[in-house]
């Protein structure tokens, strides 16, 4: 086997590595000098509202990296955080509705307030929503 073929199997480009794997590289001298904790971790925690944060980028730059960072960070600060990768499994990134991707969303929410909490008070409030939609229609 080629050094190359070895070298690429392994470090797989298309795992996200985990929030503190030795093999992460900080490339923020050539993609810019952003630090996820202090722009999007900072303002999630020391905000008294609700907030949305949308973090994009071309495929394989390490978004997923840097979200599970990010997850570690907010966990360690006292939030509750739900990441789940939508294309394994959820979501065909071919054919998605946004639909797919509310149901996608409640279904990790469910299984990780398992470990928190009875799921049957989000379930109630679920279904309080639900009606309240079908009364709008």
């Amino acid at each position: 086997m080629s050094l190359i073929k070895n070298i690429y199997n392994q470090f797989n480009p298309f795992e996200p590595l985990t929030a503190n794997d030795p093999a992460y590289v900080n490339c923020s001298e050539v993609r810019g000098d952003d630090n996820i904790f202090k722009e999007i971790g900072k303002t999630i925690i020391y905000s008294d509202k609700p907030t949305c944060q949308l973090y994009t980028g071309h495929r394989g730059v390490g978004k997923s990296t840097e979200l599970l960072r990010l997850e570690d960070y907010l966990q360690k600060n006292g939030c509750f955080v739900v990441y789940f990768p939508a294309t394994e499994g959820d979501i065909d990134e071919l054919d998605v509705q946004y639909t797919d991707i509310i149901l996608a969303c409640t279904r990790n929410i469910l299984e990780k307030l398992q470990a928190y909490a009875s799921p049957n008070l989000l379930l109630d409030w679920l279904q309080s929503r639900w009606h309240e939609l079908k009364d709008l229609a």
